[in-house]
């Protein structure tokens, strides 16, 4: 992993980690610890900052070295940053097998994407939406194994004893009976923050005392601020920061918002769908593989503010529709998005890439029951 601060590829790789047990799995990450890895370390999982700060060939050093002490079955890397030196430190460690995930659908280009496209010609490569897939299977060399598609799931854990809506507000100290709408994410110009504030004065306009809730951090929270306050929003856009108590947020909201222009499978749909919060999000990436639109959830093309607002107030209109919306989207989760499926399908993939490279018929990988 490149880091464990927060972000969906970061919480899949601690919820993984988490559920196969520390026994049987060992996190390392390039660049920094973060929340999730302050989390694991707490949870007794061993985590390692491998660090990149003194260039490729110390850290690919000292890549190898951490593979050699740990002796894994399988490295699984996440995104192709931490490709290139799990795959690199792998070949060096001994051929271990290794496995990518890509999570998102932009491909990189340069020096390092073309070791990379040569690197997968021997590892299994996943994506976490049939989009990504059908991406990362084009800009792959023709003689790597085909891409595989493995959902995205999280951990039900935090999910199973949510407080009522009304006392996740309080908790929070917001007003009880205003209608609440959130987007929890990286602040970032593709999950189309200032869109959703410009859409907001229209929905102040009809429901004067709506509030909006903004958590998380990142390149585009001072263009964020400053929109919010061009937009006088001072009191009903209430930027959050970087959280640990999401699921909290989660059950204070009427309605979850993702209005992104680009995804691969995003983990807070997901921690949506397992609150049971009726959701508005775009027609984008994985998204659509996560929820449908009347049924468990509303989904709108991108960029298509109108639509947005029209379905942000359909919400506020009618709260049984919502609560149906999120039942619904709950009942989905827990049958086909909770980690204990993720885990079963890594672990055959991991099992064949052992097969593959050990030529065993029937290979056995120690730690390949999940935990419950």
């Amino acid at each position: 992993m490149e880091s464990l601060r927060v972000g969906g590829a970061e919480r899949l790789v601690h919820d993984l980690a988490i559920a196969r047990g520390a026994d049987c799995t060992s996190v390392a990450c390039l660049d920094a610890l973060g929340p999730f890895g302050e989390s694991l370390l707490q949870k007794g999982c061993p985590v390692e900052l491998i660090g990149k700060e003194s260039g490729i060939l110390s850290t690919l050093w000292r890549m190898r070295r951490y593979l050699e002490r740990r002796r894994p079955d399988v490295v699984h890397c996440h995104n192709l940053p931490a490709f290139l030196y799990g795959a690199l430190g792998a070949r060096l460690a001994g051929d271990i097998p290794v496995v990518l995930t890509k999570h998102g659908i932009r491909m990189p280009g340069g020096l390092k994407s073309r070791l990379n496209r040569f690197l997968l010609q021997r590892s299994d490569a996943i994506a976490v939406s049939p989009q990504s897939r059908d991406i990362l299977q084009a800009w792959i060399h023709p003689k790597s194994p085909p891409v595989r598609y493995i959902a995205n799931g999280i951990s039900t854990e935090a999910f199973n004893r949510l407080p009522p809506r009304e006392e996740a507000r309080r908790q929070l100290d917001l007003p009880p009976s205003s209608f609440v709408t959130g987007i929890v994410s990286r602040i970032m110009p593709c999950k189309n923050h200032l869109e959703l504030l410009d859409v907001f004065v229209g929905i102040l306009a009809k429901i004067p005392d709506a509030l909006l809730l903004i958590a998380g951090d990142g390149a585009m929270l001072p263009a964020v601020r400053n929109r919010i306050r061009e937009l006088n929003l001072d009191r009903h856009a209430l930027l959050l920061g970087e959280r640990r108590d999401i699921p909290l947020i989660l059950a204070a909201l009427d309605c979850f918002c993702l209005p992104s222009d680009t995804e691969g499978m995003p983990m807070t749909i997901l921690e949506a769908m397992a609150a049971g919060i009726p959701i508005v999000a775009t027609t984008v990436g994985g998204i659509p593989e996560c929820v449908e639109d009347g049924r468990t959830a509303l989904l709108v093309p991108p960029h298509e503010p109108e639509r947005l607002a029209a379905a942000l107030l359909s919400i506020a209109a009618d709260p049984e529709r919502a609560k149906q919306l999120g039942t619904a989207a709950k009942r989905t989760f827990l049958n086909r998005f909770s980690v204990a499926h993720t885990i079963d399908a890594y672990e055959q993939c991991y099992r064949e890439a052992i097969q593959r490279r050990s030529g065993l018929e029937q290979p056995v990988l120690a730690s390949s029951e999940p935990r419950p």
